[in-house]
């Protein structure tokens, strides 16, 4: 943690030498901290609570460090296990990282997901603090809430109602706007009195092709119907390359591992394991079959998907939530069409400043 010597010379950097007489209080020690930087629970003049999150000195140089050792990691694990090429898996960590540096763009994301979430009553979005935000410094309204997992032996009513929030938070954006929030990890989130849904993080925000999107889509279409020419042009739309027959064969066994839960029309858990134990058992024939037919290069774009769906379907876990998640996918997806994506899309960016 920054002492507080140093967090009143970087607050007199990003707000002026008077920063003090904004603040009604300004905690010396952070409430907590992340890999980029600190939160304190601070009160302004107007007496609003409010959480600023300061960022760490030297981060842009710290960043580029981990990427250099994340690339020899990377090349290492490639030469030992060739199932994966991993070249745009180190450029797209590399960018998103990057991205995470810039507070003011975080700002923007963060202003750009209330306007996308407007319209849901289950999901709250701080409000940002501009006068009091920088390059360095994000100031946002503070939102009370408790942590996911304290939700874990509530009754199932409660768990469902959670999890039904977290699913329209991170998948409206994402089919309505092709944004999707790229780091379900629970510390992103807290769960307020009523049960919504407090989304608190908004560095990792990956804005998709609307093609992508509606490769997506057409991958769910294709294993619903046994389509496998739509599944194979599905792949292609990702951006999977010179795909063999057995390839193929092997991404569609992770393909419905994915998509199992929204293929299937009935109330269920979304592991029926309950342990996880199924997710990584198919993860790893996956991984040691993709391995014998000469490995796969993951497109840039698969990364941070796979990781939000791998990482809700992990809090759907934890929740043990019991959900028709058919239902609520195809009621997302209804009427989806590319070209209405890319309307959207194309007047919400600039609108921005993406």
């Amino acid at each position: 943690a920054m002492g507080w010597p140093f967090v009143k010379r970087r607050l007199a950097a990003e707000l002026g030498a008077d920063w003090e007489k904004q603040f009604k209080t300004f905690p010396r020690a952070a409430t907590s901290a992340a890999y980029l930087g600190q939160v304190h629970k601070a009160v302004t003049t107007q007496g609003d609570v409010v959480a600023c999150k300061l960022q760490y000195p030297d981060m842009a140089s710290a960043v580029e460090a981990d990427l250099k050792q994340l690339k020899l990691i990377l090349g290492l694990f490639e030469r030992m296990d060739p199932a994966f090429k991993t070249k745009q898996v180190h450029a797209e960590i590399s960018d998103r990282l990057r991205e995470e540096l810039d507070y003011g763009r975080e700002g923007r994301a963060l202003q750009m997901f209330a306007h996308m979430l407007r319209d849901e009553s289950g999901v709250h979005i701080p409000a940002l603090y501009e006068d009091l935000s920088s390059s360095r410094l994000l100031t946002m309204g503070w939102l009370d809430g408790a942590k996911l997992l304290s939700f874990k032996d509530k009754p199932l009513k409660v768990r469902n109602q959670i999890a039904h929030n977290m699913f329209r938070a991170w998948y409206v954006p994402l089919y309505h706007y092709g944004i999707i929030h790229g780091d379900p990890h629970l510390g992103n989130y807290t769960v307020a009195p009523d049960y919504s849904l407090n989304l608190l993080d908004f560095g990792c925000v990956r804005i998709f092709p609307p093609s992508f999107v509606g490769g997506v889509n057409e991958l769910y279409n294709g294993l619903r119907d046994e389509d496998e020419e739509q599944v194979v042009h599905a792949f292609r739309t990702w951006g999977f390359k010179n795909l063999k027959k057995e390839t193929i064969e092997i991404l569609t066994i992770w393909a419905r591992f994915i998509y199992g839960p929204v293929l299937d029309d009935r109330k269920r858990l979304i592991d029926e394991t309950e342990s996880g134990m199924y997710g990584r058992a198919t993860a790893r024939k996956v991984h040691f079959a993709l391995r014998d037919v000469g490995g796969v290069e993951v497109p840039r774009e698969f990364v941070f998907m796979d990781r939000a769906a791998v990482g809700l379907g992990s809090v759907f876990l934890h929740l043990k939530a019991e959900i028709n998640w058919y239902e609520l996918f195809n009621e997302m997806v209804s009427g989806f069409n590319v070209k209405d994506l890319e309307k959207r899309q194309k007047a919400l960016l600039p609108k921005f400043g993406f």
